[in-house]
């Protein structure tokens, strides 16, 4: 029982560091997008705070990927009034392909954001550096937000 009990605590601790670092991880995106975005209208300079945001934008979705795994290997146990039914049976069918659909989805937005800050990095010009960082974030934002809209 001691030992459920640990489980269920660390599975709670893990979970709060999940959705901490997807809160940075919104604040972080939003903060580029609007930074490209205005880098593109006005012709601004790719600075060093673009790029480190690049990088904090990277670094969040891999600390996503390390707790969503953490998260993935320790699932809930479901009780067994959950699987009465076909109800109970489509919900349970349910979270037990979301979470997968969830991890290969998220791993295709951190491939995308790879390319996009090593392709921004090849480039030359500031404005074609801000139009890559939108392009490629923002498709691995919109991969995240069908990941997290399917469940």
């Amino acid at each position: 029982m001691q030992l459920n009990t640990i489980l269920l605590e660390s599975l709670s601790l893990t979970k709060s560091f999940h959705t901490l670092i997807s809160g940075t991880f919104a604040i972080i995106a939003v903060w580029l997008v609007v930074r490209s975005v205005l880098g593109i209208v006005k012709k601004a300079p790719y600075t060093k705070l673009d790029k480190y945001l690049s990088y904090g934008f990277i670094i969040n979705l891999y600390l996503q990927l390390i707790f969503g795994l953490l998260l993935f290997a320790n699932p809930n146990t479901l009780s067994g009034s959950e699987m009465a039914g076909v109800e109970g049976a489509l919900k349970m069918a349910s979270k037990r392909f979301w979470p997968i659909e969830h991890i290969v989805m998220m791993l295709f937005a951190l491939l995308i954001a790879n390319l996009g800050l090593i392709f921004s990095s090849q480039t030359q010009t500031d404005k074609d550096k801000h139009i890559k960082v939108l392009v490629y974030y923002m498709s691995a934002l919109i991969l995240i937000a069908i990941s997290l809209g399917a469940n």
